[in-house]
């Protein structure tokens, strides 16, 4: 049977450990000059080598011959540490949380080593124990005797006791970079004689989100797949990544307001069998990309791009303004944890595209909407299903022609809402029933509470002051009101039914 990757390039030195300089350094330093300590806590996220570092420092400690640090691995030492042995206990808390465990380890504690200078116990999962055993273990932790060291290791440093930590000397592993993987992938894959092309290598990097562990044990699978002979398309299939295209194609639907397009591309990318939430988490990382392109970052490995794709991503940057990216980052971000809980995410993912259509204006230049103004002379009918009234304060001091005017304004800025696409805010706009202008502003009342909250946005707001705009300079502010007083017959039912706790019922 062979061994999985990530078990035969387990490091068996510290110079092997990718990732964790700063830990590495420590370690040896303190091997080097035999300032050793009682305990040690390594935390961090899995697959970042803490188990790994940990049983190498038990091997170096007693190593006759280490050479900077590191256990020589050849000694008498070494290879009697290589096997199992009484020296160097490993325990798992999870499946041996319980007080007795502890109480055990309390009574085996004193005697000496078999082996070498140093009795290591590697306690892994060290959260997993109960209070009782920690308390059991406190006061050994603190006073061991002189030939034992104490090594707990944990992803969850939040749930040890704050007696725990103070005893311990603190390491804190990190994420391995996605290039420092890639390389990593690269040794391991010549040593075995598995054929690969740089993209893969990337993927399979990318798909390991910093975990060595988890980035072998994906390439492993990969390499099954392949026959040993990786290429882009079946990594992708394993994988189960968003085909890059697939992203691409979607924004550009969105770019270019292209409402069938964004349905299409969508079903494509599901149809080969991708996640709807990876789909999403990639489109949110893709957007992030496109964010620090525009915001000048150039370094691959803070876009975590592959040199060669720093051109396409460049070119769908220059379609977006980057207060738009802002906006659909936030909002695929937003949605990324909704979809696992939604009964219809394919559903969700897709409202999420075309609510974005909505802002698509947002930061574009007024001579990109649709109209000019010349057609300012234009009697443009309103588009509503009620009749709007439009009022300027004080009434008494305004005439027909003025009132005509306002009227004109809004009718052309409904149209426009309609001609842009911007479905959400037109529909809330057939709620308006009276428009008025006082000083420089113009003012939109409706009595309906859901189309108030719908307007009542910082950014469609944005959008009618630059629609209002192109029609009558004079305007510098638009506000939204609700008429309370006039609430709409579906706000007087809601409001009624939560005074009555929802007892209420009503005749359709």
């Amino acid at each position: 049977m062979s061994l999985a990757l990530y078990r035969e390039f387990r490091p068996k030195n510290f110079d092997e450990v990718i990732g964790q300089d700063f830990i590495v350094k420590t370690l040896k330093n303190q091997i080097k000059t035999n300032r050793l300590t009682h305990a040690y806590l390594f935390c961090g996220p899995r697959g970042t080598g803490k188990t790994s570092c940990a049983k190498i420092f038990a091997k170096a400690v007693n190593c006759t011959h280490s050479t900077d640090g590191n256990p020589c691995g050849m000694c008498a030492e070494c290879v009697a540490l290589g096997e199992p042995n009484t020296d160097i206990i490993e325990i798992d808390a999870a499946s041996n949380n319980r007080v007795e465990e502890i109480r055990d380890l309390r009574e085996k504690v004193n005697f000496p080593p078999l082996i070498g200078k140093y009795k290591v116990y590697i306690i892994d999962e060290v959260h997993m124990l109960t209070d009782s055993a920690f308390n059991a273990l406190l006061k050994t932790l603190e006073e061991p005797p002189e030939f034992v060291i104490f090594i707990l290791a944990t992803t969850e440093i939040y749930k040890l006791p704050a007696t725990i930590l103070s005893r311990c000397t603190r390491f804190d592993f990190k994420l391995v970079p996605t290039q420092l993987l890639c390389e990593h992938l690269k040794r391991v894959f010549d040593k075995r004689s598995i054929e690969y092309d740089e993209k893969s290598l990337y993927l399979i990097a990318k798909a390991g989100e910093g975990s060595v562990r988890d980035m072998l044990s994906i390439a492993d699978s990969v390499a099954s797949y392949c026959d040993y002979k990786i290429d882009y398309q079946s990594t992708e299939k394993v994988i189960g990544l968003s085909d890059r295209e697939s992203i691409k194609k979607i924004l550009l639907a969105i770019a270019n307001k292209n409402i069938d397009e964004i349905f299409v591309s969508v079903k494509n990318a599901l149809g080969m069998g991708k996640n709807i939430q990876i789909l999403c988490k990639e489109m949110a990382d893709f957007i992030k990309n496109l964010i620090m392109i525009k915001a000048g970052v150039t370094d691959y490995a803070i876009l975590d791009i592959l040199p060669g794709e720093f051109k396409q991503y460049a070119d769908i940057a220059s379609l977006f303004e980057i207060n738009y990216l802002k906006n659909a980052f936030s909002k695929f971000s937003q949605i990324e944890l909704d979809l696992k809980y939604s009964l219809n995410p394919e559903n969700l993912f897709e409202s999420a595209c075309l609510e974005m259509l909505d802002h698509i204006n947002l930061d574009n230049k007024s001579e990109n909407i649709n109209i000019s103004k010349q057609e300012n002379n234009s009697t443009a009918p309103i588009v509503s299903n009620q009749e709007v009234k439009v009022t300027a304060e004080p009434k008494e001091n305004k005439t027909d022609n003025e009132n005509s005017n306002i009227e004109r304004i809004w009718g052309n800025v409904l149209i426009k809402v309609k001609e842009n696409n911007l479905f959400a805010l037109s529909n809330a706009l057939k709620s308006v029933n009276r428009v008025e202008v006082i000083g420089h502003k113009l003012i939109i009342h409706t009595n309906d509470s859901s189309s108030y909250e719908m307007i009542d946005n910082k950014e469609r707001i944005d959008i009618l002051l630059k629609l209002v705009k192109l029609f009558d300079d004079s305007i510098e502010a638009v506000n939204i009101e609700y008429d309370k007083e006039n609430a709409s017959v579906q706000d007087i039912k809601d409001n009624l039914k939560d005074v009555f706790k929802s007892k209420i019922k009503f005749k359709e």
